[in-house]
C-alpha cells in the first residue's frame, strides 16, 4: 500500500506511470494522481502552480521535473479533509481549513465540508478580492445542520468571512449551504458568525448560527437569496448595512429572505440599515428581547422599502417591527401573524416618519393581530402606531384585530 506522501517523497524517483493509484495520507481513501503538463486553466504548469496537495511535483533520477494532479478534484469539488481537516472537535482545524479555502478560491473549486465538528481558534476567510479564481463560481457545501459544524473557540472577530471581489461588477457565483456555525456554550457572545461582504449575488441556504454578538451579517450586498437561515441566541440575529468608512458600493437591496428564523436574540432579531426592495417571506421572529425586525430607509436607489408576506411574530419584548424613514417610501404587510404574549407589550408595528415632508404609503392587508395571556389589551398599545405628520401617512388596511382597543 503506497500513501501519497511516500510516492511524492524526495527519495522516490518513479515517474514512469501516467496514472498512479494511491491512498490519501489524511483520509485513508483511494485516490488517483495523473501526470499532467497543464494547470487547471489549460496553461502550462510550472512550480508556481504547485500547491503540494492537488498539484504535486516529482523529480526523476536525472533531476527532471514531472507534475501530477489529483483527479478527484477535476469534477469541481474539493474535500477539505485532504488538507488535514479532522472534524473531531479536538484537533484545531483552523490552518487546514484556511489552506483548503485558499486553494479552492485560487482554483475555482467547491469547498466540501465533512460531517463532524470542525474546531477553529481563528477566523476563516474566503477572499475573492486578492486572488482571481479561474472559474467564476464557488460553493461551500456542508453535510447538513448539526452534521457539519464549525465551532469557534475563543474571541474571534468573524468566524467565517466571505469577501467579494475588488471589482463588484464582476461577482463570482457564490453560495453556502447545509452548515452550522456556533461557539461552545458558556463563552461570551463575541464577534460575527457569518459575514458576507461586497457581493452582487449570493445564495445562503440551510445555515444555523448561534451564540455570537451578530449571527449573520451582510455588508455591501445586493441581489441575494437567503433561505432556511436560523440565527439564534445572539445579541443580533442579523445586521445588514453599507459601510461608511471606506464607503461601500451598495445599500442592502434586492434581498429575499425565505423561511428564515430569528429566535431568542438578546437585542434584535434582525436589523437592516438604509435598505430598500427587501422581502421577508414565511419567516419567523420569535422571543427576541428587543425588536423583532428593525428597518431604516433613506430613499437610496428606489422608493419601495420593505415587503413582508406570511411571516410570524411572537414573544418579542419590544415592537415586532420598527420602521424608520427619512424619505418618501412604500411598504407592504400581507398575511402576517402578530401575537402578543408579554404583559405590558408595546405596539406590533411602529412607523417613525422623521420628516414632515415625506409621504409614507403602507399596505396592511389580511394580517392577524392577536394576543393571549398574560397580555392585556390596551388602547395605549395600538397594533399599528404611526409617529409623524398624520397627513403624510397613507394606509390601505384590511386586517383582523382581536382587540378593538388596539385596531
Amino acid at each position: 500500500m503506497t500513501f501519497t506522501d511516500a510516492f511524492f517523497s524526495a527519495t522516490n524517483f518513479d515517474t514512469n506511470d501516467s496514472l498512479v493509484h494511491l491512498v490519501d495520507t489524511y483520509t485513508y481513501e483511494n485516490v488517483n494522481f495523473k501526470k499532467t503538463s497543464t494547470w487547471i486553466d489549460g496553461t502550462t504548469i510550472d512550480d508556481t502552480k504547485v500547491d503540494g496537495i492537488i498539484y504535486r511535483k516529482k523529480m526523476d533520477s536525472a533531476g527532471n521535473p514531472f507534475y501530477y494532479v489529483r483527479t478527484d478534484v477535476l469534477n469541481g469539488d474539493l474535500d477539505v479533509r485532504i488538507f488535514g481537516v479532522q472534524a473531531n472537535d479536538i484537533h484545531d482545524d483552523t490552518t487546514a481549513l484556511q489552506s483548503a479555502f485558499n486553494n479552492a478560491c485560487r482554483l475555482g473549486l467547491n469547498i466540501v465540508l465533512p460531517a463532524g465538528t470542525m474546531k477553529i481558534t481563528q477566523g476563516l476567510l474566503l477572499d475573492f478580492s486578492w486572488q482571481e479564481t479561474v472559474k467564476n463560481r464557488i460553493q461551500i457545501i456542508g453535510k447538513g445542520l448539526g452534521n457539519s459544524v464549525i465551532k469557534n473557540y475563543g474571541p474571534t472577530s468573524v468566524a467565517l468571512f466571505i469577501k467579494g471581489p475588488a471589482d463588484p461588477s464582476r461577482p463570482p457565483h457564490f453560495s453556502i449551504s447545509n452548515l452550522t456555525i456556533t461557539k461552545p456554550e458558556g463563552e461570551s457572545l463575541y464577534g460575527v458568525g457569518l459575514l458576507i461582504q461586497d457581493f452582487v449575488g449570493a445564495n445562503v441556504n440551510n445555515i444555523d448560527i448561534s451564540l455570537y454578538d451578530i449571527g449573520f451579517q451582510l455588508v455591501n450586498v445586493c441581489n441575494a437569496q437567503i433561505s432556511f437561515l436560523v440565527s439564534k441566541f445572539c445579541n443580533y440575529g442579523m445586521y445588514n448595512e453599507k459601510t461608511a468608512i471606506p464607503k461601500g458600493f451598495t445599500h442592502p437591496n434586492l434581498l429575499n429572505f425565505r423561511n428564515c428564523t430569528f429566535l431568542i436574540n438578546n437585542k434584535f432579531g434582525a436589523v437592516i440599515i438604509a435598505g430598500h426592495a427587501v422581502k421577508f417571506d414565511s419567516c419567523s421572529f420569535e422571543g427576541n428581547f428587543g425588536v423583532g425586525l428593525q428597518f431604516t430607509f433613506i430613499g437610496a436607489n428606489g422608493r419601495e422599502a420593505l415587503s413582508l408576506i406570511n411571516n410570524y411574530f411572537e414573544g418579542n419584548a419590544n415592537h415586532d417591527i420598527y420602521f424608520e424613514t427619512s424619505s418618501m417610501t412604500a411598504l407592504s404587510l400581507i398575511s402576517n401573524t402578530f401575537n402578543k404574549n408579554i404583559l405590558g407589550r408595546v405596539n406590533d408595528v411602529f412607523i417613525n416618519n422623521l420628516s414632515n415632508n415625506n409621504n409614507v404609503h403602507m399596505s396592511s392587508l389580511s394580517n392577524s393581530f392577536g394576543y393571549y395571556d398574560p397580555y392585556i389589551p390596551s388602547a395605549s398599545s395600538k397594533n399599528i402606531f404611526y409617529m409623524g405628520d398624520s397627513s403624510k401617512f397613507h394606509l390601505l388596511q384590511n386586517d383582523m384585530h382581536q382587540s378593538v382597543l388596539e385596531s
